[in-house]
């Protein structure tokens, strides 16, 4: 577990922000396995933002007040914004973007924020896939987790989920084996315990059920031959 004093408000907020975005009931538990630390420190910390009118809870979930949801609106935007600045403009190896925006979201102010958004173009995800909250980007209802499809089905990889973005190991993986937004996927094979043998292009990889729950696809559209 990590050091629950190193994981402020924003962090708290940031999580069930996500945890809701991705039809998660949000519970202590899911609080606790999205931020590595104990369930004592989510309860003391979910008390405090009660406190602080940024959440209500109830023995069924956590959900974001009005305020709550503003606050935690805005450090996710700032996040996948320094995310895409950090990979397209600083460039950034895809799999340490999501760890070094931690660190640089906190200075970006509204005027920076603005200026950023100018020279990105305007982006609607962040380099994962995911929406910044403000463009108007919304998440793909019809989006299914890799996992779901069977062997011969090719799908286009969409986004992925936050919590494999806490996984560095992972991320470098799905960086070195091409398994990034945009990718078309070959299922090669299934094994029984779940494990996908994947294709992209000439590129090979194996994953097992806990990374291809966290990649969300759609079928791929097939290209059109040429006359």
């Amino acid at each position: 577990m990590s050091n629950p004093e190193s994981h402020g408000v924003e962090d708290y907020l940031e999580a069930i922000y996500e945890l809701q975005e991705e039809g998660e009931r949000v519970v202590q538990a899911r609080i606790s396995r999205r931020l590595g630390v104990t369930r004592a420190s989510v309860s003391e910390q979910v008390a405090r933002l009660q406190k602080m009118r940024l959440v209500e809870s109830n023995a069924r979930a956590i959900t974001l007040t009005p305020h709550g949801f503003a606050v935690a609106e805005d450090a996710v935007r700032k996040h996948r914004l320094a995310e895409r600045f950090l990979t397209d403009v600083l460039k950034m190896p895809w799999h340490l973007a999501h760890q070094e925006a931690n660190r640089f979201q906190s200075g970006i102010t509204a005027e920076i924020e603005g200026r950023m958004l100018s020279v990105l173009g305007e982006p609607a995800t962040c380099p994962h896939g995911n929406p910044i909250p403000g463009t108007g980007a919304t998440i793909d209802p019809t989006l299914q987790p890799l996992k779901d499809f069977v062997a011969g089905e090719t799908v286009e990889l969409v986004r992925l989920l936050e919590d494999v973005e806490l996984d560095t190991d992972a991320m470098r993986y799905f960086e070195e084996h091409a398994l990034v937004p945009g990718a078309r996927i070959t299922i090669v094979d299934v094994g029984p315990d779940g494990t996908m043998s994947l294709a992209v292009g000439d590129t090979k990889s194996s994953l097992g059920p806990k990374l291809t729950d966290n990649l969300w696809v759609r079928p791929a559209i097939r290209k059109a031959r040429a006359k």
